[in-house]
This record gives structure tokens, C-alpha cells and sequence, in this order.
């Protein structure tokens, strides 16, 4: 089965893929690209079925930790990445918090507040996961750009950079969360 499928598929193809994922679930494991997965008894799920403006729409989510079935060894080091990471983007919140303080009273940061933003930044970017990649090459370009706008003393793109900047970050909370 494969991670992410699109394309068109016959009511019947798209009936006999949810009938084979549902056996699997009853099964208590999910084939994936990745390996096989244990799928608990009971965990989380989203299912949203909705019509608008003569168009169906349906979302099914679910979530739960795989970490059962790793090793001991790269359990912890899958913790160990997790902490490492809610770290980075913890400091990186709150200096982008200070960012954006300063740009809202129309002024530029504090150079403290621009070094840890930006070196948080790259931190986070090169601790990434490999698959968000493409969303951090732009994140980077954006940061690029507001480094720029504000060594050229440029207020008005150091704020559309800004934008540019949250917009990527919840684009990429979303995505990849």
C-alpha cells in the first residue's frame, strides 16, 4: 500500500482499496512503503464527509505512535529527535514573536532577537525531516529575503517577508504535523 495515492480512481477501484485497508486495521496491521505497521485497538480519528456547491468531499485522519515497533535503539533516538526539535521550535517561536512585535510598532528587531531567529531557523531547516524539504528550501528563501530587507533598512518588505514567513510556517505545521 502506498503512503500517498492521487489519482482518478472507478467507484469499484476505490471501494476494494478502503476494503483491503479496512481488513488490514481489522487485522490489527497496515502495510505502508515504509514497513508494517501495528495498529492499536483504540486511537484517534477524523472522518469529515461533506457536500458544497455540488461538489463531495471526503477526509478521513487518523493518528497514533508507531513507536512500538521500533527498537529500543531508535526509539530513543526518535525521542531524542522529537525533544530536540520541540527546542529549536519552541526558541524559534518566541524570538519570531519578538520579529514580529518590532515590525507591528515599525521598527526593525533587536539584533539579539534577529541572531536567535535566524539561527534557530537554520537549525530547525537542517534538523528537518528529509520529506519536508521542498517546504524548507522555500522557508529558507523567505528567511533569506527578510535577512536582506532589514540589513537594507527595508520596512515594508521586511514585513511582507514576515507574512512570507508565517504563512510557510503554518502551511508547514499543517502539513506535516
Amino acid at each position: 500500500m502506498a503512503d500517498k495515492i492521487e489519482k482518478e480512481f472507478s467507484r469499484n477501484e476505490f471501494a476494494e482499496y478502503l476494503t483491503t485497508m479496512a481488513e488490514q486495521f481489522r487485522a490489527g496491521k497496515l502495510d505502508s512503503e515504509k514497513g508494517v505497521w501495528s495498529v492499536p485497538e483504540n486511537f484517534g480519528a477524523k472522518i469529515q464527509l461533506k457536500e458544497k456547491k455540488g461538489r463531495m468531499e471526503l477526509k478521513l485522519s487518523c493518528r497514533w505512535s508507531t513507536l512500538g515497533d521500533y527498537s529500543q535503539q531508535d526509539r530513543d533516538r526518535i525521542i531524542d529527535w522529537h525533544e530536540s526539535m520541540k527546542t529549536v521550535k519552541k526558541r524559534m517561536g518566541s524570538s519570531f514573536k519578538e520579529v514580529t512585535k518590532a515590525a507591528e510598532m515599525g521598527s526593525f528587531p533587536g539584533k539579539k532577537s534577529m541572531e536567535d531567529f535566524v539561527a534557530t531557523s537554520r537549525i530547525f531547516a537542517e534538523s528537518a525531516d528529509p520529506e519536508w524539504s521542498d517546504a524548507m528550501e522555500e522557508y529558507i528563501d523567505h528567511l533569506e529575503n527578510f535577512i536582506r530587507a532589514v540589513e537594507e533598512q527595508q520596512l515594508e518588505l521586511m514585513r511582507h517577508e514576515i507574512r512570507d514567513l508565517q504563512y510557510r510556517m503554518k502551511a508547514c505545521h499543517k502539513e506535516f504535523k
